[in-house]
């Protein structure tokens, strides 16, 4: 290949040695290197096509034709930015988790971090079992209403934006997710507080106060009646969504200011509510993840899982379910404000 230089120095270069080069390029250098040579524009495409493919590969997303837009440099920088912006990642399968057999169970002692940035997440009493096999072929972990995993202390709190995406099945009033201790601000995602008790309440977020009941929340329509869901919580201020399998079920009001110190999966932060269900993964952005790459993720997760999935354009919620308020009444006749 004949390489012209800005400069008007000319030389050859072997299409093989160029892809093997260009494959070791990021999306920035690849802009760069097209604005300088015009005859490199095409090849950085090419190389820009085979790293996202496998980007999107190694994150086990998927590619979706209707979500393309721009050039693949274009898109490779954003599926860029989104990996480095992944803080967590859990995944419920064997070779990622530590566990010990009681009995006929096996309990999962630790969950392996498999973003690369150390957050697994652990727990020395009160494990939920592994169940190999339980969602379209694969595991998950199941709390029994008194178990819990907790990761470490992140080196500093997230502020928002921060988008969790999670696969999980959970029945009753009972917390998804929350932040890591009693000292910690609440940043909660759960089923509770409807707007009067039902006994599968509503799905909610809040990231606002500690101990007494929160100020903002966001509430959508989906109830906790154990099925499976690909659910996505945005806390964003004023920009916060909550999406389950691809509906948006609420926005456009904020779930409060608090930062995220670590997460308590499984369990509230004041460890009082506990999750009764199952989760078989969990990943934890530091961003408001965009829409194209939000719906390729959550599509990947719905597929492996086996769950209905639609990414098509929805209404926007009703204020009634979207702009609610938690009620001041307890999540359920036994609970008080404390908590969420």
């Amino acid at each position: 290949m004949l390489i012209t230089l800005r400069e008007g120095t000319d030389f050859y270069l072997d299409g093989l040695i160029i892809e093997t080069i260009l494959s070791t390029f990021c999306a920035r250098d690849l802009v760069v290197l097209s604005a300088v040579s015009h005859s490199m524009r095409a090849p950085a495409q090419l190389a820009a096509h085979r790293s996202l493919v496998a980007l999107v590969r190694r994150l086990q997303c998927k590619l979706l034709r209707h979500c393309e837009r721009g050039s693949w440099i274009a898109q490779l920088r954003e599926w860029e930015a989104v990996e480095a912006s992944n803080l967590v990642w859990l995944q419920a399968e064997a070779d990622h988790t530590t566990l010990v057999k009681q009995g006929d169970q096996k309990f999962v002692k630790r969950a392996a971090d498999i973003s690369g940035n150390g957050h697994g997440a652990s727990m020395h009493g009160r494990m939920p079992v592994f169940r190999p096999d339980a969602v379209n072929g694969h595991a998950c972990f199941d709390f029994d209403g008194a178990s819990v995993l907790k990761t470490r202390a992140f080196a500093q709190t997230l502020p928002q934006p921060l988008t969790i995406l999670l696969v999980a099945g959970a029945r009753g009033d009972t917390t998804i997710f929350d932040s890591l201790s009693p000292q910690s601000g609440r940043f909660e995602l759960c089923h509770g507080y409807p707007t009067g008790w039902h006994p599968s309440p509503e799905i909610c977020m809040t990231a606002s106060g500690q101990d007494s009941s929160p100020r903002h929340s966001l509430r959508g329509s989906t109830r906790g009646t154990g099925d499976w869901h690909v659910y996505t919580a945005i806390f964003d201020h004023r920009r916060s969504e909550i999406f389950i399998d691809g509906y948006c079920e609420a926005s456009g009001k904020t779930v409060g200011g608090n930062g995220l110190d670590g997460l308590s999966v499984g369990c509230d932060h004041n460890g009082v509510f506990f999750l009764t269900g199952s989760l078989a993964e969990l990943r934890l952005f530091h961003c408001h993840l965009p829409n194209a790459q939000r719906v390729q993720t959550e599509a990947a997760l719905a597929q492996r899982y086996g769950i209905m999935y639609s990414s098509a354009p929805t209404p926007t919620p009703s204020p009634a379910k979207s702009l609610s308020r938690f009620s001041c009444a307890p999540r359920s006749p036994a609970r008080t404000s404390a908590n969420s």
